[in-house]
């Protein structure tokens, strides 16, 4: 009934996020993109067998907008009696969701959101009663689990490699991880087998702060990703992700190496003249044509023009230099750097 109201294309569009945590607590969320938005969250915890007198129905915590399809349409009696049925070892203290209404990051921005939170227990595992939740859910709303987040400094071993094994074994868009380990390095290769197998395809939030002497080769990362988001960079060089300084990733650029990300924005821990990172002839562009790709293509065969140029944004205006570099198959990398105290810089790919 509802897997079917799932495959209408509005409909599955207004489930926006259904992402698993595990950190402090176990949960799912459920974010959804009606007017105005809704975010459902379950939270699992650990109740005693002896104190679960109620096994309540988890269609009665559904959407009421889906449940209000569902009820207009006829189901199959299999269909029925299958939503009937509670999720094995999963109970509900409660059939009422406290509803609270809070800012949530959605669509690249915050906006007022109603959160229905609600409270489930389980005398099993917590993490296989997780992932056992997570499909319930997947398989009512006709949608793989699209976020993954874990505080893996709170789990032993142990039960980081059965966290791996049950979420880890097919890629999700989204993956984020924190945990704070400045203090202890004897985790290392629980660290290190926990990246190797977390299993993000779009973007990998990696906030974790390890000791200094921890080291990752990007390399061994599942999969390509478009954004790579790190809070604490003191562990972390250019060689690290790129296996080349900045200078390297230029001159790999130019002898044919394409990357398969298109931006990457670094931020230095020391000042680069980027005059010195490039070598052989270049071109100094009028102030006018910094951003012309058609005025670069046109001063082939020469490959460097350099520009200095700038950009307005909420603090004022911010100016910059570097140079495009154009490649014999009129692929064209630009490097640049500001031109201020916060020591950013930029490698794009058009």
């Amino acid at each position: 009934m509802c897997q079917l109201i799932r495959t209408v294309p509005k409909s599955k569009e207004a489930l926006y996020n259904f992402s698993v945590w595990i950190t402090s607590d176990h949960a799912i969320n459920l974010q959804f993109t009606y007017f105005p938005s809704e975010l459902w969250v379950f939270y699992l915890e650990k109740y005693p067998e002896s104190k679960h007198t109620k096994r309540n129905k988890f269609w009665s915590m559904l959407p009421q907008k889906f449940l209000k399809t569902c009820y207009s349409r006829k189901p199959t009696k299999s269909l029925c009696q299958k939503m009937a049925e509670p999720i094995e070892g999963i109970h509900f203290s409660s059939w009422n969701p406290s509803v609270e209404t809070i800012n949530y990051w959605l669509n690249d921005g915050t906006e007022l959101t109603s959160r229905h939170s609600l409270d489930l227990h389980t005398s099993d595992n917590l993490t296989l009663a997780t992932r056992q939740l997570a499909d319930y859910i997947s398989e009512i709303f006709n949608e793989n689990v699209n976020g993954f987040s874990l505080e893996w400094n709170r789990y032993n071993s142990k039960e980081n490699q059965m966290i791996m094994d049950e979420f880890c074994n097919h890629p999700v868009k989204d993956v984020e991880i924190t945990g704070d380990t400045s203090n202890d390095s004897s985790k290392h290769d629980v660290l290190t087998l926990i990246l190797k197998n977390l299993n993000g395809k779009r973007k990998f939030g990696l906030w974790i702060n390890p000791s200094s002497d921890f080291s990752f080769d990007f390399g061994q990362f599942k999969n390509s990703l478009e954004t790579l988001d790190i809070a604490y960079s003191h562990w972390i060089t250019i060689q690290n992700i790129l296996d080349a300084d900045f200078k390297l990733l230029i001159d790999k650029w130019r002898d044919g190496w394409t990357p398969n990300w298109k931006t990457m924005t670094i931020e230095l821990n020391e000042d680069i003249d980027v005059d010195t990172c490039v070598e052989g002839e270049y071109i100094d562009l009028e102030p006018k044509d910094y951003k012309s790709k058609k005025v670069v293509c046109g001063n082939f065969p020469i490959q460097l023009n350099r520009f200095e140029g700038y950009f307005e944004n909420e603090w004022g205006t911010v100016f910059m230099h570097g140079y495009h570099i154009l490649r014999s198959d009129g692929f064209i990398a630009t490097i640049e750097i500001l031109d201020d105290n916060y020591r950013l810089g930029w490698f794009r790919i058009a």
